[in-house]
């Protein structure tokens, strides 16, 4: 089963709109071109879909896919997004978090770590205790499973971005330290690569993803030595749990715009 996860777009309505300098669209539909062309069995965007949190953002969001994504999509929203207008716009057309489902012998779940007017993350006791009754789901406990949000469920070295992390990062990992299933946490809101692991569970690989928009400083290096580019992440994994990533660079469409920008 192979995952493409982009994530961080900040769409915004406007036609030819700029977000931190940059066609915001335009960057969205370079990475869905070069993504697509090895072939996912899943497209996972980790948040900030919408920069204005707007109807209009959402539709060019739902265009863009529609035109380059020919698999299944899932979806959680992050700090600049508007949950509730995300399902109305996305909701019958992708997967949208929280969500629990699975695809080619791999479980996903989809995690709303949205704070209102906050860019920090919360999940709150009622998903986290969603979450803990999903996950003894007796049908789909043995099968391996890919957790997935925006916000970084640990600290990731940065003053500035773990300022504005998640807040139940504790509660998180004690909710899903149990489950031997698990081989990643997915997210993004960091703008970068970045790779880890919990103390209590080093098997497990908390994944940070680029962002197809900009880049922000960063605090690992890139494999591919391109931290300044846009980018993504292409997972591969078996039925039997075993994992393989990589991280994906693409050219900028606006390269005298380029460079390392700031914070969410």
């Amino acid at each position: 089963m192979r995952i493409l996860q982009l994530s961080d777009p900040h769409l915004v309505a406007a036609d030819q709109g700029l977000v931190r300098g940059r066609l915001a669209l335009a960057h969205l539909e370079q990475a869905l071109r070069v993504g697509c062309a090895v072939v996912p069995d899943l497209v996972l965007v980790t948040g900030d879909l919408c920069q204005d949190e707007s109807w209009g953002g959402y539709v060019r969001l739902r265009t863009a896919l529609t035109n380059h994504v020919r698999c299944k999509v899932a979806l959680v929203p992050g700090n600049h997004d508007h949950p509730l207008l995300l399902d109305a716009v996305l909701g019958r057309a992708c997967v949208t978090g929280p969500a629990d489902f699975v695809v080619r012998g791999v479980r996903l779940v989809l995690l709303n770590s949205h704070k209102v007017s906050s860019a920090a993350g919360q999940l709150g006791l009622a998903q986290l205790q969603w979450l803990e009754r999903r996950l003894q789901c007796s049908e789909r406990r043995d099968l391996p499973l890919v957790v997935a949000l925006h916000h970084p469920p640990i600290a990731i070295g940065d003053d500035g971005m773990d300022a504005i992390r998640l807040l139940d990062q504790d509660s998180l990992e004690a909710v899903l330290r149990p489950h031997l299933a698990l081989r990643a946490v997915l997210f993004g809101h960091i703008h970068q690569h970045w790779q880890g692991h919990w103390a209590t569970r080093p098997d497990v690989s908390l994944l940070g993803c680029p962002s197809t928009l900009c880049s922000f400083k960063a605090v690992q290096a890139c494999p591919l030595d391109r931290a300044g580019d846009p980018g993504g992440r292409l997972l591969d994994l078996t039925s039997d749990g075993d994992l393989q990533h990589q991280v994906l660079r693409w050219s900028d469409v606006s390269p005298s715009l380029s460079g390392i920008r700031g914070r969410p």
